[in-house]
């Protein structure tokens, strides 16, 4: 209490803060610190707790890492002198030197935790440091050369040293390029000197790596970085090296070994320890010299990267089996040596890895199956284990004999499904065999299901004691044939099965048979019976049965009872609902899924995502790609095909959606009036006055996922685009008012076309072609186009009256430059700063999303390319001032594209980031551009 009178003014007196806690809560205020020119009597009060030494000790980083960034907020130039001015007083108030001072600035300014080595762009705080570091004389730059001879690497105080102490940089380079780990050289540092001026820096690795005074890993470490820029001039010299340091490493093993970048596996390009790196390349020389290595290795129970088994099946093959041999009885990790096993064809280790059936682990049990099949005596051995009293046990038999599919093996897999009671062991069964066991969609397998399932006295009663299943309507197959009692119990004995909602394995067959317009009733009773048990978890599979067998009116009761049910707060019940929904997949279910997965993103959160998530299982389970289930729910506006037809005066006229999206009108001759029907009834009327109500905002959510599908370059087949463009009156409009794509088999572009308002399909000469069965079908991007070829499209655009649907030919582009492909951030986009709002706005309007901390503050904004599985991300920085919060923009990056675990479980480490050149050309150029654009809208610092 006694720092909160301090604060508001109660207490005169500075506080006495004894223990680690009352520290601590001195730092709560800093975040409402405000920039240092603007310090004010609060401030000072905050600043005055933050003096003492004990509360400084505590509290330091976090009032550092707070204010520093603030530093390069925009400003006047006298107001910017006197953030400066007054910030160093401050620390010098705690005792800093002027070095101390400049250091932490840098260690804190967010800008030199990477290897960018581009010269540096003009700031505030850079522009500060840089006449500070000039202002040093060769006496006063040594207290900063001995800190960060010590800190980690830190482009910001290189570049700064080599621009205000030019003969310093490559001494201080010498002595960084052989830390952090003693006796190897940096790798990492080495690479981006080289990629950003090797005739530079060539002579300075030369000689760190000098043969007459460095040590082996040092010198390989050196060769190695030159190979992977010019390999030709270097290559020849890495098979001596690998010698040398296999040499001394396996005489004497080192706690930490250094690491370099290499070309190991798949022309990828990545960060493995030198031994591997040496292994790998004296295996591709001389494998019996490599495999001596290796077999001391594991003899002596070193540690071996996984890598190094994984080298040993591909370069040797049969080889390997005597170290393969060594290794598990040696009691290295069998994880490991299983994928290898699998690439070598060997009976050797068979008896030894039998006992591996019985581990522990499924994964290992999983992999040892795979292997074990090629056992001349696989099929007894598996026959008998399938006895064994452990379902884990009869589980691994099951695999062996799938991986053996004989027919013999597959009999006594059916067998062993048909004898096995326990119903949970049987479902695991069916789990981990998965595709192995494929049911046709007939009556015959239907049948053999429910014998077998009667024969384990599964369908003698009711499911549930209180299930009155025979007031159930029987079911009806889509043949006009009305099944048992049986078949009802069956069904439901099966999809009591499921974990989650989607169909069972067994009950496919039969749900594939089902006439839902006929069954309606049928899913109401079941619907029914859920709702009398108010949701319970353990009944959601009446939902989902209900949702396979159900028509319209089960679409209905889902729609009319999901609002309730969560305005009552029934969450369990209403996601049950959204799963059911989204299961029927038909337009107006999944619209409504979707409309509840958008509405609730900050508030209802778990609802928002169990709806989201719903989409995303139906799409698995209907064998759809999410996109494509997604075009399930493109609104058909309840027309047939293209048209709508209603009766006037005894003639049939036609109701459509033109180019500018309105609804218009065809006569019994097909030509358009200039006036509508007006004699048409009341309810046609209606029924297109209130669809012309909803058509903008549905052609606007459409044009917005085809932007989407522009920027991620979504393929459609040819069957899938000419149903889905040519067919639906909505869509029909998105084909004559673009430009699209046709690409090949092998993804090469053939052609580019508009259809046109008669359907037919143009190129850009006019000629009228049709879609080969092969070809996909894209969007047409800029990029993908030569300059004749935009001005045609437009001209042609222009002499057909047709306004692009939305910015497509005109789009502003960003191409690659040479000199970035290999870098793998962009740090164009520092000096942008403006107010939260503004930056939230814009980039949510071109596609981002916010990745937010605990406290829900956005310190990453990302886009996910989720076809080619890319992801763009930059960074934002808060910074708190009495007008609001303002955010500045750090790196561009890009990486593959993370799960929502991926995001929460670590920040992306530099081995996540993508080289630019292997960022898809349309998505960077798109990514770039969004952020680019960001200029017009806010300030430069």
């Amino acid at each position: 209490m006694s720092i909160h009178l301090f604060l508001t003014g109660a207490q005169a007196s500075l506080p006495v803060l004894n223990t680690p806690d009352e520290t601590a809560m001195a730092g709560y205020f800093i975040p409402l610190l405000q920039l240092p020119d603007q310090w004010n009597d609060n401030d000072r009060l905050v600043l005055q707790l933050l003096s003492d030494p004990q509360v400084w000790e505590q509290n330091e980083h976090d009032f550092l890492t707070h204010i520093v960034p603030m530093l390069d907020m925009p400003g006047s130039s006298s107001s910017i002198v006197q953030r400066f001015s007054t910030f160093t007083h401050f620390l010098q108030q705690q005792g800093y030197s002027p070095e101390k001072i400049g250091s932490m600035l840098i260690r804190y300014s967010n800008y030199g935790d990477n290897m960018d080595l581009l010269p540096l762009k003009f700031s505030p705080l850079r522009k500060f440091l840089q006449d500070l570091l000039r202002s040093t004389d060769a006496l006063a730059i040594q207290p900063y050369l001995e800190r960060w001879y010590q800190l980690n690497w830190n482009s910001l105080f290189f570049r700064l040293l080599a621009k205000s102490h030019p003969d310093l940089e490559l001494p201080y380079l010498e002595k960084k390029l052989l830390s952090p780990v003693a006796g190897y050289l940096n790798s990492d540092l080495a690479n981006a000197l080289l990629q950003n001026n090797f005739a530079r820096y060539e002579p300075l690795l030369l000689q760190t790596g000098n043969a007459a005074t460095a040590p082996v890993a040092v010198q390989l470490g050196v060769q190695l970085a030159l190979t992977n820029y010019q390999p030709d001039n270097y290559q020849a010299n890495l098979l001596p090296l690998f010698r040398l340091y296999l040499r001394e490493f396996s005489q004497t093993p080192v706690d930490s070994e250094g690491q370099a970048s290499s070309i190991l596996q798949a022309d990828t390009t990545g960060s493995y320890p030198l031994s591997l790196i040496a292994l790998h390349g004296l295996l591709q020389h001389n494998a019996a010299e490599g495999m001596d290595y290796l077999l001391q290795f594991v003899r002596e129970q070193r540690e071996i990267h996984p890598a190094c088994f994984e080298i040993l099946g591909q370069r040797l093959q049969q080889q390997a089996v005597p170290i393969l041999m060594e290794a598990l009885e040696k009691g290295y990790d069998i994880k490991l040596l299983l994928p290898v096993m699998e690439h070598v064809e060997s009976t050797q280790y068979f008896e030894q890895l039998w006992p591996y059936t019985l581990h522990k682990l499924k994964s290992v049990r999983m992999a040892v199956a795979v292997i074990l099949a090629k056992d001349p005596d696989a099929y007894s051995k598996a026959a008998e284990l399938l006895q064994h009293k452990k379902a884990e046990q009869r589980l691994t038999a099951t695999l062996i004999l799938c991986s053996i599919n004989t027919p013999e093996a597959r009999l006594l897999i059916t067998e062993a499904l048909h004898n096995e009671i326990n119903d949970d062991a049987r479902d695991l069964m069916l789990e981990t065999l998965g595709n192995v066991i494929r049911y046709e969609a007939d009556m015959d397998t239907v049948n053999q299901l429910i014998a077998s399932a009667r024969s384990r006295y599964k369908l003698n009663r009711p499911l549930e004691k209180w299930m009155d299943d025979q007031s159930l309507p029987l079911l009806w197959t889509k043949n006009g044939e009305q099944l048992p009692l049986e078949a009802t119990r069956f069904l439901l004995y099966r999809m009591s099965r499921i974990t989650e909602m989607g169909a069972d394995v067994e009950a496919k067959p039969l749900l594939k048979l089902l006439d839902p317009k006929r069954n309606d009733d049928f899913a109401m009773g079941l619907f029914d019976m859920y709702e009398q048990h108010e949701g319970d978890t353990r009944l959601k599979f009446l939902l989902a049965t209900a949702a396979f067998t159900g028509h319209n009116k089960l679409a209905a009761a889902l729609q009319a009872n999901i609002g309730s049910w969560i305005n009552e707060r029934r969450p369990r019940q209403a996601e049950h609902a959204l799963d059911a929904m989204a299961l029927q997949a038909n337009s107006k279910s999944l619209q409504i899924v979707a409309y509840y997965g958008k509405k609730y993103t900050t508030r209802r959160v778990q609802l928002g995502a169990a709806a989201r998530n719903a989409l995303v299982r139906a799409a698995a389970e209907l064998e759809l790609t999410f996109h494509e289930l997604g075009d399930k729910a493109v609104p058909d506006l309840e027309f047939e095909g293209r048209y709508q037809s209603f009766e006037m005066n005894g003639d049939t006229w036609k109701g459509f959606v033109d180019n500018n999206f309105r609804i218009a009108y065809l006569n019994r001759k097909g030509k358009r009036p200039k006036t509508p029907p007006t004699a048409a009834s009341k309810e046609t009327k209606k029924f297109f006055k209130e669809l012309q109500k909803q058509l903008p905002a549905m052609a606007a959510q459409q044009a917005e996922r085809l932007q989407q599908f522009l920027v991620n370059q979504r393929s459609w087949k040819a069957a899938q685009w000419l149903e889905l463009f040519l067919q639906n009156p909505l869509m029909f409009v998105f084909a004559n008012r673009l430009i699209w794509a046709v690409y090949d088999e092998e993804n090469q572009l053939m052609t580019s076309l508009r259809c046109t308002e008669d359907a037919r399909l143009i190129t850009i000469s006019g000629a009228a072609i049709e879609l080969p069965p092969f070809a996909t079908v894209r969007l047409l991007h800029p990029l993908q186009m030569d300059a004749a070829m935009m001005d045609q499209w437009k001209q042609h655009l222009t002499a057909n009256n047709i306004t692009p649907a939305f910015e497509q030919l005109d789009r502003q582009v960003t191409t690659l430059q040479p000199e970035q492909r290999m870098q793998t951030m962009i740090t164009d986009f520092e000096d942008i700063a403006a107010d939260q709002e503004v930056i939230q706005q814009h980039l949510l309007s071109r596609g981002w999303q916010p990745q937010t901390n605990e406290e829900g503050v956005a310190h990453t904004w990302y886009k996910s390319n989720d076809i080619q599985q890319v992801e763009a991300r930059i960074a934002t920085y808060n910074i708190y001032q009495e007008s609001g919060i303002r955010c500045k923009l750090g790196n561009l990056y890009f990486t593959r594209q993370l799960t929502t675990e991926q995001i929460s479980s670590a920040p992306t480490t530099p081995a996540d980031l993508l080289q630019l050149y292997k960022v898809p050309p349309v998505f960077f150029s798109e990514t770039v551009t969004d952020i680019a654009l960001s200029r017009v809208k806010m300030e430069l610092v």
